[in-house]
Formats: C-alpha cells, sequence, structure tokens
C-alpha cells in the first residue's frame, strides 16, 4: 500500500460540464432514467399482488421470517436482547441461526420499521418491495461506474429486480436471498468507487459500511458474494496495472470479515448440536442448473425442467432475465480492447458465479445451486448494459436480422421442449419478442425509447407469467392469517402455558381447507406471532436431541409418534416428557395420531372437524420459574425469572437426587452457578436443560444466558474497525500528500 499510485478515475462515468442556464434541465435528464427504472420496478413488484395477495408471504417467508421478524422488532423496540426466544423452543435461538439478519442495519430497519403494520404479510411485503427498489438502485448505480449510459443502467437495475428468480422464488419465498441480491451491487460499487479513487478515507469508510451489509445478514452466499466482488476489482486492479491496490483490497477485506465473526461465531458453536453439523458434497441434482435452461433466459415462456421441493418440476420462469438480452446480441458493437479490459471485473464475476451454478447441489455449506442465478445474471446485465451504451450496429441487417431470429427460435423451441402444453403461450411470446425486437433495432434504439419499449415488454411478459403462473407452487402456502391483532385475540386462552402440537403441515392442508385449518393451531413460527408459546417452530439448525424426542421437522410439524413419546418417562424420570415440557395444552391433528385415551391428570377440552385438544388439569411450573422436576431430596422456597434468559432458584438439598431439570432448550451458551460458583450444565432428557446441585447445601442457583462466541466476535469486530479505521486514516495521509504535491503523485 506504500507504492506510488496515481489516484485514478472512470473516465466514461464523467459529465460533461453544463452551463448555468442548463443546470435545471440537465439535472431533470440526470435523474429521469433512475426515477423512471424506481417506478417500473415498483409497479412490476405489485403486479404479482393483483391475484394473488398473499404472493409475498408465502412458504419459508409466512414459516419463519415474519416471526423471526416480529420477535426481533418486539424485542429492540422495548429495550430487551433478541437473542434467545425460548418460548419458542428449537427455533428460539436467533443468535445461533445467524440468518436473522438482526447484525443487518438496514434489515433491522425493515423490520422495526413494518412492526407497526398489524397485517404482517402486508408488512413483510413492503419490506420485500423496498428491497427490489434498492436492488434496481444498486445495479443502476454499478453500471453507471462501469460507463453504461443513464438509460441502459436503469434497464440493467429494472431488469434484474424483476427477473424469474427473483420474484417467483427469492420474491416470494426467501427474503434473505432478496435482501443479498439488494445489498451486493452497493458493495460492489462501493469497493469499485474506493479503489478508482486510490482509496481515499471517506470512500473506504463507504465501502465498509456497504461491504458489510451482503454478509451481515447471516445467510452464508452473502459471505460467498462479497468475496467474488473483491476478486472482481482485484482482477480489475491487475488488469490495470496497479498491483498495490490488491494490499488495500486484501486490508479492507480482512477488516469488513472480522465485523462479521460476530454473525456467524455463535452458529459455528451450536451446530454441532443441530441438523446442521454434517454438510457434505454431493449432486442429486437437486435446484441444479443446466446450460440449455440459462439459455432461455430471454425466453418469457421457459419454465425450465429443473427438480424441486417434492420432486416436481419447476413451475415458473426461475431462469428468465429479459426478453431482450439474446435477440439484440448480433445488434451490439463487441470490439473494443479498452472495453473488454474495464469489464474484467464482472467477467470474472460472471464465470465465476457460472461455476457455482453448473456445480453439485451440495458443497458444503452451499447448497442448491438454482439460488446463484441472480449474481449471474448481474455480471450478464452489467456486461450487456455496458457493450449496449455503444449503441446498435446498422451494418449488414440481413445477416443480424437472421442471427436475432433465431436465437429467438432457439429459445422458443427451449421453452416448447420443456413444457410443450403451453405452445400457445410460446407462440405469443415469441411473436412478441419479435416485435419487440424490431422496434428496438429499428426505431426505439437503446435511449429513452429504447427504456419505454424494454420496460414495457418486461411488465406485460410479468403479467403474462403470472397468468400462467400466479404463484411458486413448488413451494409450501401455508395461507395462514397474517393479523397480528386477530391471532393474539384468537388465540389468546393458550398464553398462560406452553402449547405442544402434533400435526404434519402436509396432512393438515391436503385434509382441510383454509382458514379454518388454522383456527386452533399455527405452523411454523406463527405461534411467536399470535403470543403462545409452542414446541412448534421452523429453524433451520435445530437441536437434535429435543427434535428426536418429539420427532419435529424442519418447519415445526412432528410425526404421529410424538402423540405417543408425550406420555412416556425418559430413561431416570418417573414424570412423563409432557411434565418435563411443563406443557399446557396438547393439540393434536384428527385421524393422525392414534389417541385412545385421554391421559390421566388431563382433560379433553374441545374436539373439532381439524383438531382434538387437551388440558391439564393443573397449571404446571407455578412460582417456579421453568423448573418442571425436581430430585426428591432438592427442596425448593422460590424460583423467579429476571429478562427473557434468566432465572434464579432458593433451594436446599439433601444427599440423595440434587437434579433441577427445566423446561428449556439447554442451548450451547447457557451457564449455572450457585452461590457464585460454577456447576456444570448438562443435556437432559429430549435436550432440556439439566443441572446437578450440591449435596447438603443451601443457596441460589443461578441460570443465565450468553451467547457463545459473543465477546470473541465483538473482538474480532473491534479489530476489523480498527483495520477499517487504519486503512482511512493511512488514505486520508495519502491524499493530503498527493494534494501537496506540485505532480500530483507520492
Amino acid at each position: 500500500m506504500t507504492a506510488a499510485v496515481t489516484e485514478v478515475r472512470d473516465e466514461s462515468t464523467d459529465e460533461p460540464a453544463e452551463s448555468p442556464a442548463g443546470s435545471q434541465a440537465a439535472s431533470r435528464r440526470r435523474w429521469l432514467p433512475p426515477a423512471a427504472m424506481l417506478l417500473v420496478t415498483f409497479i412490476g413488484s405489485l403486479l404479482p399482488l393483483i391475484r394473488k395477495p398473499g404472493f409475498y408471504f408465502w412458504d419459508d417467508t409466512a414459516g419463519v421470517a415474519v416471526g423471526v421478524w416480529q420477535r426481533i422488532a418486539q424485542d429492540v423496540l422495548s429495550g430487551q436482547s433478541p437473542f434467545l426466544q425460548t418460548d419458542m423452543w428449537r427455533g428460539g435461538d436467533f443468535i445461533a441461526e445467524a440468518a436473522t439478519g438482526m447484525w443487518n442495519p438496514v434489515m433491522l430497519g425493515l423490520m422495526i420499521g413494518t412492526y407497526p403494520i398489524d397485517d404482517v404479510g402486508a408488512a413483510i411485503t413492503v419490506a420485500k418491495i423496498l428491497l427490489f427498489l434498492l436492488t434496481a438502485g444498486g445495479v443502476y448505480v454499478l453500471a453507471r461506474s462501469f460507463g453504461a449510459t443513464p438509460w441502459l443502467s436503469a434497464i440493467a437495475g429494472a431488469t434484474l429486480s424483476l427477473s424469474g428468480w427473483a420474484i417467483f422464488m427469492d420474491g416470494s419465498s426467501w427474503v434473505n436471498g432478496t435482501a443479498i441480491t439488494a445489498f451486493t451491487p452497493w458493495a460492489w460499487w462501493a469497493l469499485r468507487r474506493a479503489y478508482k479513487r486510490g482509496f481515499d478515507a471517506w470512500s473506504i469508510v463507504l465501502a465498509a459500511v456497504l461491504c458489510y451489509l451482503a454478509p451481515s445478514t447471516g445467510n452464508p452466499y452473502g459471505v460467498l458474494t462479497l468475496a467474488i466482488v473483491f476478486l472482481a476489482v482485484a482482477v480489475e486492479a491487475i488488469v490495470d496495472r496497479r498491483p498495490s491496490a490488491i494490499g488495500w483490497l486484501v486490508s479492507i477485506g480482512v477488516g469488513v470479515v472480522l465485523t462479521v465473526v460476530i454473525v456467524y461465531l455463535p452458529f459455528v458453536y451450536t451446530s454441532a448440536y443441530g441438523f446442521r453439523a454434517n454438510s457434505g458434497m454431493w449432486n442429486d441434482e437437486f435446484l441444479s442448473i443446466s446450460l440449455s435452461d440459462l439459455m432461455g433466459l430471454s425466453s418469457p415462456t421457459h419454465r425450465p425442467y429443473i427438480t424441486m421441493f417434492g420432486g416436481t418440476p419447476m413451475g415458473f420462469p426461475g431462469t428468465y432475465l429479459g426478453w431482450f438480452v439474446l435477440p439484440l446480441l448480433p445488434w451490439l458493437h463487441w470490439r473494443g480492447a479498452r472495453m473488454w479490459a474495464r469489464l474484467a471485473g464482472p467477467l470474472v464475476f460472471g464465470a465465476v458465479f457460472l461455476l457455482f451454478t453448473l456445480g453439485p447441489s451440495q458443497f458444503g455449506m452451499f447448497r442448491w445451486p438454482a439460488r446463484l442465478v441472480p449474481f449471474l445474471y448481474l455480471a450478464v446485465i452489467l456486461v450487456f448494459a455496458v457493450v449496449a451504451s455503444r449503441g446498435l450496429r446498422t451494418d449488414r441487417r440481413w445477416v443480424r436480422s437472421a442471427v436475432s431470429a433465431g436465437i429467438i427460435l432457439l429459445g422458443a423451441w427451449i421453452a416448447w421442449a420443456d413444457v410443450p402444453g403451453a405452445w400457445k403461450w410460446h407462440a405469443l411470446a415469441t411473436a412478441a419478442v419479435f416485435a419487440g425486437t424490431a422496434v428496438l433495432v429499428f426505431w426505439a434504439k437503446l435511449g429513452g425509447r429504447g427504456f419505454a419499449t424494454i420496460t414495457a415488454g418486461l411488465l406485460v411478459f410479468l403479467g403474462a407469467q403470472l397468468t400462467l403462473t400466479p404463484s411458486n407452487r413448488n413451494v409450501a402456502d401455508y395461507e395462514m392469517p397474517s393479523s397480528r391483532s386477530a391471532l393474539a385475540e384468537q388465540f389468546a386462552d393458550r398464553s398462560d402455558g406452553l402449547t405442544v402440537q402434533v400435526f404434519d403441515i402436509h396432512a393438515l392442508v391436503r385434509h382441510h381447507p383454509a382458514p379454518e385449518r388454522w383456527d386452533d393451531l399455527l405452523a411454523g413460527n406463527m405461534p411467536s406471532v399470535a403470543g403462545f408459546e409452542s414446541t412448534t417452530a421452523y429453524s433451520g439448525i435445530g437441536f437434535t436431541a429435543f427434535d428426536s424426542a418429539l420427532c419435529l421437522t424442519y418447519n415445526g410439524g412432528t410425526c404421529a409418534g410424538a402423540w405417543d413419546a408425550l406420555w412416556e418417562e425418559p430413561s431416570g424420570y418417573d414424570v412423563p416428557l409432557a411434565d418435563l415440557l411443563n406443557a399446557r395444552y396438547v393439540v393434536v391433528l384428527n385421524d393422525y395420531a392414534d389417541v385412545e385415551d385421554t391421559p390421566p391428570g388431563w382433560t379433553e377440552t374441545e374436539s373439532t372437524s381439524v383438531v382434538t385438544i387437551f388440558e391439564r388439569d393443573e397449571a404446571p411450573g407455578g412460582a417456579t420459574g421453568t423448573i418442571s422436576f425436581a430430585g426428591d431430596d432438592v427442596d425448593i422456597a422460590s424460583a423467579q425469572r429476571s429478562g427473557k434468559t434468566d432465572e434464579s432458584v432458593e433451594v436446599t438439598t439433601g444427599s440423595g437426587d440434587t437434579r433441577l431439570t427445566f423446561a428449556r432448550i439447554a442451548w450451547p451458551g447457557h451457564s449455572a452457578t450457585f452461590d457464585g460458583e460454577d456447576l456444570p450444565v448438562e443435556i437432559g432428557p429430549a435436550g432440556l436443560l439439566s443441572v446437578e446441585l450440591p449435596e447438603n447445601a443451601s443457596g441460589t442457583l443461578s441460570i443465565s444466558f450468553a451467547p457463545p462466541g459473543l465477546l470473541m466476535g465483538a473482538a474480532a469486530a473491534g479489530i476489523g474497525v480498527l483495520i477499517l479505521a487504519a486503512c482511512a486514516v493511512v488514505g486520508a495521509r495519502r491524499r493530503a500528500r498527493r494534494s501537496a504535491s506540485p505532480t500530483g503523485r507520492l
């Protein structure tokens, strides 16, 4: 970083000087393309809601994200830590889940900002639309930095935001995917800006902040994309013969990585206790992409035959990018060494993600390569925007028209081959693509009229896609109610104890229509939205001992045998598991579990067409906090909880059985002290927290929770900030010396 470096700027983005008289008009012209882009993106993001108001309240969004977002916002607004939610059981270790977004300031702001909206489906919809707009803005500024014209940059931003995977998969189901797609172009733009400005102080600070956003979502794909962004800028520096920039990039990269250690370290310490403990490498072609699938990126009706959940083929245009991209390739100016040198970064970025997209279905922590399509397409649309900014060729029109027609027909053939039954739609779309391409080439070109033509096509084709596929049926539509206040009122009678739900989501949906299926139970993390404690929770990690005891699935459903497991006595205990859980209610899906008799101490209080509800005759716990079992030689004088995670117990013990078992999962990070002396915390039956007290003692047992690795992560973040601050200081001094030098060089 000490070698002489001349400040380098991207001449392609420099604007000509404007006279005072024309500055106002120039300002309007400058803002018109991005404003038009945001308007198109906004309109496009609303189209799915016409036929399906719950389009964005779908699958994992409804099952996991909404519950997590609501709880984090609630805790932050009330001044509490959101790290551990004991009442959400297997889904409550937010700090270990990592992918909650709690460390990301934009995601946290969206959680808090949308929390006042009572309809949680509408709230998450607002957040997703804002992320679509953020994606468009990021692609716009990134394309401009590479020299694309304002209108082509606006086309690029709207296109990626409204592409098939962005809308139908990430948009409807995986909000973290939408977020990473939104943050990646901003990180790339900021890092490249720092490089082009010679790493001055403010550009380093901006790059550090924006580069932090993608990995801080907690999704490992954010780490991957950021790493490839740094690689892309490094390649650009090598091509520009600025090797000293590599030192800056490494320093900034190390600093950013250290700041996000705190996001992932608790997961590392906890993963061994859940179902993410072993991540290997294999290929079963699940959500795997082929080259022929990518060749349909400009075919609006192409629904590629890609294996998805349930073994069914993809039923939506998941590899569609934009109708105009491939047909216009024969009309572009492809020659120019300087242009290709400038595009070295996007080419490397795209090549890496092409390899990942065509790779195995499981690669360590990374699975389902189709998830990476948006990042491959980010590179594609960037290269297209930059090359197309040189205008369209007008020579050899017949040859170019023939090649363009061949590309369109090939795309139509690929679309028809995968779904031959929709031949009428394929024919209509093909004719429309022919017409749109002709309008672009022979009349509109690629300025403002071209933007209007292309984006009108984007919206029309998106409307047609939504007519064919109103929603993503490859994933689950829970159709759960979304009014937080109505849910709280509906389940108000469950607020005084734990509810164990014995059901399978597929059996429930198959046999019972909405909304009656949700009158007495809720799936995923929605019990937390309704305000009642439940073992039902959607988790990306789970807790194996607890999951195995009740044969819980990732989304909180159970096997039918969970009913019998509740009434069995774990080894070494003389009470059933239901007592160890401090269960107050058990809700069983009818005709699912083999329920013959009402267990002793319980009463069947209600039976509907969907479920049968059992209630304990006497409320468990009482004044004993979460204690569910005490050994014969333990006398509990009092017990109370402190905050959401800690509790203390005044006890006296004898010389026999001095165990205490708590109705809470023994997540790593729990600790116990007895009158200030450390006691080992054990994993008891079903993964419950258990402590062996000293014999013949009297004192206070304190249970507390501190996320594992939190201090180490905080220390790493501190070091990362110091490294970044040092980079900024050095950058400021170098810039000052350069400014003072008569030659403008160091």
